[in-house]
C-alpha cells in the first residue's frame, strides 16, 4: 500500500468498520443484556431444558434451511446483477412470495408429521408435541422478514437494520422474562420466540411493501433458486457440522451433560459476536470492491484486520472461560467443570471465521456448487470424529470434533477459493497474530488463583496482547509510519 493508496483503503475500512459495528449492534447489545440474564434463566431452566433447547435448535435451524430454499442468498447475489427498477422489484415479491407459499406447505407437514418428528428429536423423553409446531411457526414467521432484510443491506440501511433486528430481541427477552419467571419453562422460551419473529415480521411490511412487485416472475426466480438451491446442502451441512453434535450426544451422555454442553458451547460460540456483526457488511463491501483493479490486494488487508478483530474477541472468551461461567451460573455448579470446553469451541469458530473471510472467491465468482463440496467434506469429517470422539471422551470429545470439522472447512474453501479469485493473503502476519494468541491464552493457563485475582491476572494478560502483536512485527511500515504520525501529532496537540 503506498502513501497514495492509503486514504482510499482508510475510508474503505471506516465505512467497513461503522457498518459492520451498525448492523452488530442490535446483536452485540442483546447478546450482552443474554449474558447477565444467565442467572436468571438458569434459574428457572434446568440442565435438561437447555439440553431440549439444543435439540430444538437444531430441528428449527435445519426447518430454516429447507423452508427458504437458499432463496435469502439467491435473492442477494441477484439483486446486484440486475439494472435498477423495475426488474429488481419484481425479484423481490417473487421471492418473497414464492418463500412464504412453500413454508406454508411445510409448516402444515410439521403439524401434520409432530408426533413422529419429536419421537426422531428426543432419545431419552416425550416432550409436548407442540414444541417441534411452535419451533416450526417461528421459522415460517422469520421467513417474511428476508426480503426486507435484505433490501435494507443493499440500499445501505445499517442503522435500521440494526434497529429492527434490536427491536425483535428486545421483545423475546421481556418474553422470556415474564413467562419463565412464571414457570412456563421451555414451552414459554418457544413462545417468546415465535411472538417476537412475528412482531419482527409484521413492523417491516412497509419495507416489503414498497420494495417488491406482487408477482410470480420464473424468469427472475430462476437465477435466484439457481444460486440458492446449492445453499441449501450447503447450508443443512453447516448445521450437522454445527448441531448434530446435540444429537449424537443424546445418545450417548445424560440430558443433564447435554445440557452442560450447550451452555459452555453457547459462550465458545461469543466469538460469533464479532463475525455476526461483519458479515452482513462483508457482502456488500465485496461486491462494490470487485470491479476495481486494485482488489485481491485491498481484500487481503481487510482480512487481516478482520482476522485480528475476531482473534481478539475470541482470545478475550477463551482466556476468560472459566471465571465468567462460574459467575454467570451461580446457581448451577454441575455446569462449571464444563469450563475447558469452551476454549475449544472458541477455536471452532474462530477457523469458521476465518472461513467466511477467504472463501469469498467462490461467491464472486458464482460457483455456488462449490458450497456443498465443502460442506459436504466437513460436516462427513463432523460426524465420523463426533462418533469416535463422544463414546470415549464425552462432551469434550464434541468440540474437538467441531474443531477438526472446521478445520477441514477452511482448507478446502480456501484452497477453491484461491484458485477462483487469487487473493494475496499475508500469510506471514495472519501467523504472527496466530502465535501471539496461543502465547497469551498459553500464560492464562498458567494462572490458577482464586476468582477474583484470576480474573484480574487474566484481563492484564489481555491488555498486553496487542503490545505483544507489536512486539511480533506483525505491522508493516506503512502502518508504523501512520501510527508514529497519530502519535506526534497528538503530542503536538498537547
Amino acid at each position: 500500500m503506498n502513501e497514495a493508496e492509503r486514504p482510499s483503503l482508510q475510508a474503505l475500512l471506516r465505512r467497513l468498520v461503522s457498518h459492520s459495528a451498525l448492523y452488530g449492534a442490535a446483536d452485540v447489545f442483546v447478546n450482552a443484556v443474554n449474558f447477565f440474564l444467565l442467572p436468571l434463566y438458569t434459574a428457572f431452566l434446568t440442565a435438561e431444558d437447555y439440553g431440549a433447547l439444543g435439540l430444538l435448535t437444531l430441528f428449527g435451524t435445519v426447518a430454516k434451511i429447507v423452508f427458504r430454499l437458499g432463496l435469502d442468498a439467491g435473492f442477494f447475489r441477484t439483486y446486484y446483477d440486475l439494472p435498477e427498477g423495475e426488474d429488481r422489484r419484481c425479484l423481490a415479491g417473487s421471492c418473497a412470495l414464492f418463500a412464504a407459499l412453500i413454508g406454508g406447505m411445510l409448516l402444515a407437514g410439521v403439524v401434520l408429521w409432530a408426533p413422529q418428528l419429536t419421537r426422531l428429536l428426543f432419545s431419552h423423553s416425550r416432550p409436548p408435541l407442540s414444541w417441534v409446531v411452535l419451533t416450526a411457526a417461528d421459522v415460517y414467521l422469520s421467513g417474511f422478514a428476508f426480503v426486507p432484510q435484505a433490501l435494507l443491506r443493499v440500499r445501505d440501511r445499517p442503522g435500521l437494520f440494526s434497529a429492527f433486528a434490536g427491536g425483535r430481541h428486545l421483545v423475546n427477552i421481556l418474553l422470556k422474562i415474564i413467562l419463565l419467571t412464571r414457570g412456563w419453562g421451555v414451552t414459554g422460551a418457544l413462545w417468546s420466540d415465535l411472538i417476537a419473529s412475528g412482531v419482527f415480521a409484521l413492523i417491516q411490511l412497509p419495507i416489503l411493501w414498497g420494495g417488491a412487485r406482487w408477482s410470480l416472475s420464473w424468469r427472475l426466480l430462476k437465477p435466484a433458486l439457481a444460486f440458492g438451491l446449492p445453499k441449501v446442502p450447503h447450508g443443512f451441512l453447516i448445521q450437522v457440522q454445527n448441531l448434530a453434535d446435540r444429537k449424537i450426544l443424546d445418545l450417548f451422555v445424560s440430558q443433564a451433560q447435554l445440557g452442560v454442553y450447550q451452555i459452555c458451547y453457547g459462550f465458545g460460540s461469543g466469538v460469533k459476536f464479532a463475525s455476526s456483526a461483519f458479515e452482513p457488511a462483508w457482502g456488500p463491501f465485496i461486491y462494490s470492491e470487485i470491479k476495481k483493479p486494485d482488489a485481491p490486494r485491498t481484500l487481503a488487508r481487510v482480512i487481516t484486520y478482520a482476522f485480528g478483530a475476531f482473534s481478539a474477541v475470541g482470545l478475550a472468551v477463551a482466556v476468560l472461560a472459566r471465571e465468567l461461567l462460574v459467575l454467570m451460573t451461580p446457581r448451577r455448579p454441575e455446569v462449571w467443570p464444563g469450563a475447558p470446553l469452551v476454549p475449544v469451541v472458541v477455536l471452532a469458530y474462530l477457523l469458521h471465521g476465518f472461513f467466511l473471510l477467504t472463501s469469498i472467491g467462490i461467491g464472486i465468482e458464482r460457483k455456488a456448487r462449490y458450497y456443498p463440496l465443502v460442506t459436504l467434506a466437513a460436516a462427513t469429517t463432523n460426524l465420523v470424529a463426533n462418533f469416535l470422539l463422544i463414546p470415549r471422551w464425552g462432551i469434550m470429545g464434541a468440540a474437538w470434533a467441531t474443531v477438526v470439522s472446521y478445520f477441514v472447512m477452511t482448507a478446502l474453501g480456501l484452497a477453491i477459493s484461491q484458485r477462483l479469485y487469487p487473493t494475496p493473503l499475508e500469510t506471514g502476519r495472519l501467523l504472527r497474530l496466530a502465535g501471539t494468541a496461543a502465547l497469551v491464552f498459553a500464560l492464562s493457563r498458567l494462572v490458577s488463583t482464586g476468582l477474583w485475582s484470576a480474573l484480574a491476572a487474566k484481563c492484564a494478560l489481555l491488555l498486553a496482547f496487542p503490545g505483544l502483536l507489536l512486539a511480533s512485527g506483525f505491522l508493516n511500515a506503512t502502518e508504523r509510519a501512520w501510527l508514529r504520525s497519530r502519535w506526534d501529532g497528538r503530542k503536538a496537540a498537547v
